[in-house]
């Protein structure tokens, strides 16, 4: 007769098998991509710890220096210059890595054994970069940590609005990455399109400084080429959303993320139509593995 405790294991392995058995195929291929490389991360021990030491260190260097240029930012967002730099920390941690995962995965020199592989390509794409963006998300714990309590930066945030803030970004950064890796995969280099558009943020997306300034340091009505760009809604809506406590039901600020949603819905699907064109030119030229 077997006993409590062997029951209770027997029935708790059986448990494990039948919830091995009802868990989607896809969701296993993501769970074992994302144990692969927390081994392989965990397995370089020396890699891995200096790893996090550059994080710690590169946390009190940004509140150092953010705490020198310290200065309202009420042009926007009613906060303070700490607050305002944490959340495009936040933006880099927590949406830029799903564009740069894609940008990674999918390239001319991996597409064709990505393709042979049998996997669905999405499902190998999340797969490979899920461990990265975990990761991520924990290394922007100590600039959160450590900006509000040691530096005093403040979030103000709408849960609500920071979801919908969440969502637009993704899918604007996504279909960025898939618009760059569908040219890439034709050039086999840097295309000219994501280079335009990479340089046009690092100038007037607002990354570092709120976009209305320009108007001061360049000629009024420089600002208006930044609200074309689909990166400055990006921050923009991140930064409404975490710094200033957005009522939903106000008209203006429904319309600012109408705006950003607009970008959403055209780049994403731009985005994908311009990955399987790329793609499928590529096969009919027999270049798809070339680079």
């Amino acid at each position: 007769m077997s006993s409590p405790a062997m029951m209770t294991l027997t029935d708790l392995g059986g448990w494990r098998e039948a919830a091995n058995l009802e868990m989607p195929i896809a969701l296993k291929q993501i769970i074992a991509f994302t144990q692969r490389d927390f081994l392989s991360w965990a397995t370089y021990r020396t890699a891995a710890t200096t790893q996090v030491l550059g994080i710690l260190i590169a946390v009190f260097s940004w509140g150092v220096g953010a705490a020198y240029v310290q200065r309202p930012v009420q042009e926007m967002y009613g906060s303070d210059y700490i607050s305002f730099l944490l959340v495009g920390v936040a933006v880099s941690n927590l949406i830029l890595p799903l564009m740069q995962g894609i940008q990674n995965q999918l390239n001319p020199w991996t597409l064709e054994t990505i393709l042979m592989t049998g996997v669905n390509t999405p499902i190998f794409v999340l797969g490979n970069i899920m461990w990265t963006y975990i990761f991520s998300i924990i290394s922007f714990i100590p600039y959160l940590f450590i900006g509000t309590s040691f530096f005093h930066a403040t979030i103000n945030s709408n849960p609500i609005a920071l979801i919908l803030a969440f969502t637009i970004s993704a899918a604007i950064m996504m279909g960025l990455a898939m618009v760059s890796t569908g040219l890439r995969i034709l050039t086999k280099s840097m295309d000219p399109v994501t280079w335009t558009l990479n340089v046009m943020q690092a100038l007037f997306a607002g990354v570092a400084f709120p976009v209305v300034y320009l108007d001061t340091i360049l000629f009024p009505g420089a600002s208006t080429v930044s609200w074309f760009l689909p990166q400055t809604w990006v921050y923009h809506l991140c930064r409404l959303a975490m710094l200033t406590n957005p009522n939903m039901t106000d008209p203006n600020t429904m319309l600012e993320f109408l705006k950003g949603a607009v970008f959403a819905v055209v780049i994403l699907p731009l985005g994908y139509k311009v990955f399987w064109w790329g793609v499928n030119r590529s096969k009919r030229e027999g270049t798809l593995g070339w680079y």
